[in-house]
């Protein structure tokens, strides 16, 4: 049954590998568009709008907690518990949103490594999204290998419309197995996905406070796009996580496997081979690593122009 189980994960892994190829297309288009084409400035949102705090206007509470949609049994101790870990996460994503929301003294928020566009699309994934926790990447492998808790989990995904973040409860873990695991994901699901950590950049990802892996199902573009209307402000709001309904079952992960497969190897190598050809701009896709690193920051009330980028990407100016 497994050797049928792995025959039919190496032919989707191909299929996967075109439709992760084609989404990611699509969700590149969508970044150019808010961040080059029609650029959504700093100040759109104010400094207490929930995407900036993640507290629910309805009942004053931190969403995040109700947002938790599956905690794996923890198998050992861990230091922090579950609410801990996914409070740290998405306070830090909450300040991304925060940096460039309007506040008194910066009407047009602040400064930031990061353009306001990319920073807003954080508050659809820690106020809208869903967590799912793991103890660490070979506990979510089993359950993401069991074709019982992927199909539960993609159901979830496709009919509740939400980002979901995968969080690990193990801080200390090896950079190249999470950067395998992000392949495994995007062999798994026609999705793009970011491991994003609290050791050294993998792949396509950024810093996080504790491993987290972003599968970027597209359910952030729509509410991030209504944000340049102020009526819609509220409306990109999502109701709490309904509990009780998805992924229900005690006995998810005992049908899946326990050690990686060539597709995701060789999709690893692949990326940081990819990367290395890119040189100084690493895997920084949206914004230019050299520029970053020389400690440039975009300006809200001064967007650089899409002619202005033009410019510099034929000047070779970085």
């Amino acid at each position: 049954m497994h050797i049928l189980r792995d025959i039919k994960y190496c032919l989707f892994a191909i299929f996967n590998w075109i439709g992760h190829n084609i989404h990611n297309m699509y969700g590149i288009v969508n970044v150019f568009d808010i961040m080059w084409l029609r650029p959504l400035p700093g100040g759109l949102l104010k400094e207490d709008h929930p995407f900036a705090t993640g507290i629910n206007p309805e009942d004053g509470e931190v969403i995040w907690y109700k947002n938790i949609a599956y905690q794996s049994k923890r198998k050992r101790e861990f230091k922090h518990s579950d609410e801990e870990i996914v409070a740290k996460i998405m306070t830090y994503l909450a300040r991304m949103v925060e940096t460039s929301s309007s506040s008194h003294f910066y009407p047009r928020g602040r400064k930031n490594r990061m353009p306001p566009a990319v920073n807003y699309i954080h508050g659809t994934v820690h106020y809208n999204g869903v967590s799912l926790i793991f103890d660490d990447f070979q506990d979510a492998l089993e359950h993401f290998t069991d074709p019982v808790f992927y199909k539960d989990f993609f159901k979830m995904i496709m009919k509740e419309k939400r980002e979901p973040t995968i969080i690990f409860r193990d801080k200390d873990y090896d950079p190249e197995e999470f950067a395998i695991f992000s392949c495994f994901m995007k062999t798994r699901f026609p999705f793009f996905g970011n491991p994003n950590g609290n050791k050294k950049r993998l792949h396509w990802g950024t810093p996080s406070p504790w491993p987290a892996f972003n599968l970027i199902a597209g359910w952030w573009i729509e509410p991030t796009k209504k944000l340049r209307d102020v009526k819609n402000h509220s409306l990109v709001l999502r109701a709490p996580f309904v509990q009780g309904v998805y992924l229900q079952r005690s006995d998810y992960g005992k049908l899946g496997r326990s050690s990686y497969m060539f597709p995701e190897k060789l999709w690893s190598r692949f990326t940081y081979f990819r990367i290395k050809l890119r040189g100084d701009r690493g895997g920084m896709y949206f914004t230019d690593k050299r520029k970053i690193d020389k400690g440039f920051l975009y300006d809200p009330s001064n967007l650089i122009t899409l002619k202005e980028r033009i410019y510099e990407k034929i000047m070779g100016e970085i």
